[in-house]
């Protein structure tokens, strides 16, 4: 697997393309800030205003646009800038979809919204950018919406299934899509990405964290000397090496004790780590909870 594939693993990502929203009139919906979760809107017909929190200008939204909020940034949709007055809108049940509708006719614009959830630790989602503008065309998305509007217009065997695996690729294309661009405004891990000494380094020890990743294998990995690497780490990522492998070790630990029935201690030695008890401690320090209370724990159970 490539980087990208392996960060979305450790991203331990869950939800779904599950909301359509056929709006009409005056109408005005709210969404506040959730604890490791986001949120995708498409905009597959009209057009209405984006509010986004702490940003004065609203966007204007039209047909094909979408927008990804990595931490679900709050914000609100509305008909025309300003307005907050409206009353909530008709909730209704279709087929996998929750319906949200104002209004009768045709509607002044149309979304599908996806709504999902991460591990709180995730380099991916972490070091996007609060908000990310796209359209369907430059993210090649088309086809997907085509797909929902199908799946949107009744309700049919195995539509949950379908919208379940289209978050998926969605959340896998607008991201492979923003990285690609000059432009593209990342943090951490993500910006470490566009040095390729660094991104060789990236790539192996996510590949392979449970590897002995000491300095001079780093070093050798990246071709560059001792002090050349740190500088690297804390310039362009802002953390050291060794925290880098460390953090790494650790989510995919996290993602074991999820999805797999190996012991703690095999998931530790698995990891790179030398001991349970050290493992233990780690894992603790990151994620405030044991990795006996991390396997427990569901993950809408997050805070």
């Amino acid at each position: 697997m490539d980087i990208l594939d392996n960060l979305i693993r450790l991203a331990q990502i869950s939800g779904s393309i599950n909301v359509q929203c056929l709006l009409q009139e005056a109408w005005y919906i709210r969404h506040e800030q959730r604890f490791a979760q986001g949120m995708v809107h498409i905009v597959s017909q009209g057009n209405g205003y984006l509010q986004m929190d702490g940003v004065e200008k609203p966007l204007r939204l039209k047909s094909g646009d979408i927008v990804f909020f990595p931490r679900s940034l709050g914000h609100s949709l509305s008909h025309r800038p300003g307005y907050h007055q409206a009353s909530p809108p008709e909730i209704l049940a279709n087929g996998a979809f929750t319906l949200k509708k104002t209004g009768y006719g045709t509607p002044d614009i149309s979304l599908f919204c996806a709504n999902f959830s991460y591990d709180k630790n995730s380099e991916l989602f972490n070091n996007l950018p609060e908000v990310v503008v796209l359209n369907l065309q430059e993210a090649a998305l088309q086809p997907l919406l085509n797909i929902l509007k199908k799946e949107a217009l009744s309700a049919q065997l195995g539509s949950a299934n379908i919208t379940d695996a289209l978050l998926s690729v969605l959340l896998t294309l607008l991201i492979r899509t923003y990285l690609k661009q000059d432009k593209a405004q990342l943090n951490g891990l993500l910006n470490g990405l566009r040095d390729k000494r660094l991104s060789n380094v990236i790539s192996a020890v996510i590949g392979n964290p449970e590897k002995n990743w000491n300095i001079a294998a780093l070093c050798q990995t990246a071709g560059v000397s001792r002090a050349q690497l740190m500088r690297l780490f804390s310039q362009q990522i802002g953390i050291s090496p060794h925290g880098f492998v460390n953090h790494i070790r650790l989510q995919k630990a996290a993602r074991l004790l999820r999805h797999s029935q190996q012991s703690i201690l095999a998931i530790a030695l698995n990891c790179g780590f030398q001991s349970e008890t050290n493992f233990g401690k780690a894992f603790k320090k990151y994620y405030q909870l044991t990795p006996g209370q991390y396997r427990k724990q569901q993950p809408e159970e997050s805070e």
